[in-house]
């Protein structure tokens, strides 16, 4: 399926928040060339892109995600490539998490009982991919037919398991010598007994809720974004403007700052002394595959300190005792 795509789609644009399949889109990371294939911090900057890309060339853009970024991509869909606005023609490949009748997480739940519904009160024609070769081809060919004819968007709707699995060759190299786990048994370790932690999506919620769980912790200062990826800084920022008494740490991923970093604007000049925002960087999606971001290739304190932030610092290892008592003297985010 995956060399039946390439060889039709001219190009393709990925968005963020885990693609179609996660076996997918790691054929793509391997075998496409990195200039055909973008990856974007949120699903709806996919759909511009790829929106662009389809006004200079006039060929067809494929863009893969998850359906539970579907949302991020409701405002590009609806106000610009919908047939009644400029009727940009592109390929939306959605895997469906939550499908009704199968085993996911509750956040999936909701998403996928509604994700068809909204395509189509959104006039987008989709199609459920097949999991076998020929009723795929058709799909695809199907598909094809309608961004020639009716030029607008057309979406391909991917159940579990429609693909074999498939090995990421390309993987996302960090060689960092301290990893997300240990960096935030050091938070856990150092934050004090009536601080609360907003927790971002994805392995480091998890993660924290296995260090609560193995020493026996309380969870209940704990809140665990498990969807509303890029929403946690804002989360943090609203608890620690109603609770001033109390300090708040945002604990934050790379991919997930990324995805909304106008958030950071917000939490900078809001003159909140309360708030710790700590971001955890791997430059990569890790809870997806581990497809790589751009963190490493910005100074994301530097773009702190620039939206407002009275104190930004960047740690590579285990800070000293001394580094830890320096970092807690800053009274603001």
């Amino acid at each position: 399926f995956f060399f039946l795509m390439i060889r039709r789609p001219p190009r393709s644009t990925q968005s963020r928040s885990s693609a179609a399949s996660d076996v997918y889109k790691r054929q793509v990371q391997d075998n496409v060339e990195p200039k055909n294939h973008i990856i974007t911090p949120n699903e709806g900057l996919a759909v511009s892109l790829a929106s662009g890309y389809h006004l200079a060339t006039g060929k067809y853009p494929l863009v893969y995600f998850q359906n539970s970024g579907l949302g991020n991509t409701v405002n590009p869909l609806l106000s610009m490539a919908h047939a009644q606005i400029y009727s940009i023609p592109m390929l939306l490949l959605i895997g469906w998490r939550g499908e009704p009748g199968k085993k996911d997480e509750p956040q999936h739940y909701v998403q996928g009982k509604v994700m068809n519904g909204l395509l189509t009160e959104m006039g987008i024609q989709y199609e459920v991919l097949p999991d076998f070769y020929e009723g795929a081809e058709k799909s695809v060919e199907s598909a094809l037919f309608h961004l020639q004819n009716r030029n607008s968007p057309y979406a391909l709707v991917v159940r579990r398991q429609t693909f074999l699995n498939y090995k990421l060759q390309n993987k996302a190299k960090n060689d960092m010598p301290l990893n997300r786990e240990e960096a935030t048994k050091i938070i856990v370790d150092n934050i004090g007994d009536h601080d609360a932690i907003v927790g971002t999506t994805g392995f480091l919620s998890r993660e924290l809720w296995e260090i609560r769980a193995r020493r026996q912790q309380s969870h209940e200062r704990d809140f665990l974004t498990v969807g509303a990826m890029g929403h946690a800084s804002s989360i943090a920022l609203g608890i620690a403007l109603a609770k001033p008494s109390r300090n708040v740490f945002c604990l934050d991923g790379d991919g997930a700052l990324l995805m909304h970093m106008g958030a950071l604007t917000t939490v900078g000049t809001s003159n909140c002394s309360n708030i710790k925002h700590i971001v955890l960087n791997n430059s990569a999606h890790d809870s997806v595959g581990g497809q790589p971001t751009n963190a490493f290739q910005v100074n994301l304190s530097e773009i702190a300190r620039n939206c407002g932030y009275s104190y930004s610092c960047l740690l590579y290892t285990s800070p000293s005792p001394r580094d830890r008592q320096k970092s807690r003297m800053p009274s603001s985010a």
